[in-house]
């Protein structure tokens, strides 16, 4: 290993600062070398801080005083900085692993350049649930960075960064690894990113596009209702609406029996339901006793209930359909399974995704405890966009469940991958339980205030770096790594496409008629 320098100051067991005339660079990896009571020790740490100082510079008021002083002090600079150390260096003859120290160094104790060999053994494959991320970022020799995939789905991860900085392709690398384990993972798509995406294992595509139909049946009655549209806090005009749908399956069951779903079509059942809802107007006594209606109907919120059934039909009537089987039956095992939302309403796509949330967490419980269940195998789920799902001021039916299943799917086998960029829009109490985050670059303060919030690993020295990094640097924290690492991640060669549009060569090929002047006011003459 080649000498890099020396400890100075005050030394902690998790922090020394440095002297070097090297040009070491950030997040670069370095072992620190000191024997006591006859026992070698060797530590590694990461640079964090890294400064070059000029005594004779420190106090100059001008421009020619710099110059003037430049030639005869520059042999007086010297490279300082600041180590975090990770860990006491434990090599067995299976592998290498860091142990806490729990005293400081010596001061003045030589520190070297990390032996690449060496740290490809701490941050290798240690069993088969690892997959190779990137290859870290500050070391000249390339060295491949593994996370396990096990921690993602039972600790959940998320993947934070401004557009542009790298998100689809990480996403990207982090579905292929999953694939080729034969892991099954579920993508809520809000901008159709994936739609021409081929991801392949062996050859042949492992993307489940599932066009998301709804079968009212499979909705509970508050899944129904919001996805007509009735908000949740409108309590009478949910209370009409439950009635009414109480009073169709009840009247259906008579007519057709158990199996009255095969007797009716889509049209037919919104048109009775309508029917039912009108009926509940009707001011007999023995007509309100049935229907469970106390005091006076409001007529203006029955208005409202018949209004967003026929707008639900006119707008959605193209994914509302009786017969198809519930969302989580499409899910395929050992492939992405993808629900489209790009041409769906928010509040739309937010009753379809808690749907699939709701039967994700219900159908992992019954697999683990033995019965019979439409998801023998762990999921994880990928949730583009999900300050739209989890924002932080908004209350929707999937925010509930996914703060549900980052508290319990650790127990069930389903977990969560979180994308966005946009952190502070996202519910904090839900990325605290991301246990794994991967972070590229974050430029405003308040991001980073946010996530820094919701994660302890992440120190204020490496919230520093975000702003700096460059598209596809990434910083690791989490179950996954063990450690805070800067990683600079691979590069998908079947990559999600982001929905960015070629505007110059839109423009370049968009035809332009040519208008004379003259033509111009011959039109403006004719108005």
């Amino acid at each position: 290993m080649k000498l890099a320098g020396y400890c100075i100051g005050t030394t902690k067991p998790n922090r020394v600062n440095f002297i070097t005339d090297l040009p070491l660079k950030l997040g670069q990896f370095l072992v620190l070398k000191y024997s006591e009571n006859g026992q070698e020790h060797n530590l590694l740490g990461m640079i964090q801080k890294i400064e070059r100082e000029n005594p004779f510079l420190n106090n100059v008021n001008n421009v020619s005083q710099v110059e003037g002083l430049q030639k005869f002090s520059m042999p007086e600079t010297t490279i300082k900085g600041e180590i975090n150390i990770l860990g006491k260096i434990i090599e067995t003859e299976d592998e290498v692993f860091l142990q806490v120290p729990r005293t400081p160094p010596f001061p003045a104790s030589p520190i070297y350049e990390a032996d690449p060999e060496l740290l490809k053994k701490i941050f290798g494959a240690k069993k088969e649930s690892y997959v190779k991320i990137g290859t870290l970022l500050s070391e000249e020799n390339e060295v491949p960075v593994f996370i396990d995939i096990e921690q993602i789905v039972l600790r959940h991860l998320a993947i934070l960064a401004v557009t542009g900085a790298g998100k689809s392709n990480t996403v990207s690398v982090l579905l292929k690894n999953i694939i080729e384990k034969n892991g099954t993972t579920v993508v809520f798509d809000f901008h159709g990113e994936y739609a021409n995406t081929n991801l392949t294992r062996n050859g042949s595509s492992v993307i489940n596009h599932i066009k998301p139909f709804i079968n009212p049946i499979h909705l509970r009655p508050k899944e129904f209702a919001s996805f007509i549209g009735i908000k949740e806090s409108a309590h009478v005009q949910y209370r009409y609406f439950r009635l009414a749908l109480e009073n169709l399956y009840e009247s259906l069951k008579e007519e057709k029996g158990d199996g009255w779903e095969s007797y009716i079509s889509t049209e037919e059942f919104l048109e009775r339901l309508k029917e039912e809802v009108e009926n509940l107007g009707n001011n007999d006594e023995e007509v309100s006793r049935k229907n469970k209606i106390k005091g006076k109907v409001r007529e203006d919120s029955l208005f409202e209930v018949l209004n967003k059934l026929e707008d639900t039909y006119i707008e959605l009537g193209h994914i509302i359909k009786l017969g198809v089987p519930p969302l989580i039956d499409m899910i395929k095992p050992g492939y992405v399974n993808v629900f489209d939302f790009s041409e769906l309403d928010e509040d739309i796509a937010d009753t379809i995704a808690s749907n699939i949330l709701r039967w994700g967490l219900e159908e992992r419980k019954k697999a683990v405890r033995k019965n019979p269940s439409k998801l023998p195998f762990p999921v994880l789920i990928v949730i583009e966009e999900a300050h739209i799902l989890a924002g932080e001021k908004i209350n929707t039916q999937s925010k509930y469940w996914i703060a549900r299943i980052a508290r319990e799917g650790r127990k069930f086998g389903i977990g969560l991958t979180i994308v966005t960029q946009r952190p502070k829009g996202l519910d904090k109490e839900i990325l605290s339980q991301m246990n794994n985050m991967i972070i590229l670059k974050l430029v405003e303060p308040e991001d980073q205030k946010h996530v820094q919030r919701a994660s302890e690993s992440l120190s204020s020295e490496l919230m520093e770096y975000l702003p700096a990094l460059n598209p596809g640097e990434a910083i690791l924290i989490g179950n996954m790594t063990k450690i805070p690492l800067l990683v600079k991640i691979d590069k998908a060669v079947e990559k999600i496409e982001g929905n960015d549009i070629n505007v110059i060569k839109e423009w370049a090929n968009t035809p332009i008629k040519e208008e004379k002047p003259s033509d111009i006011l011959d039109e403006l003459d004719f108005m």
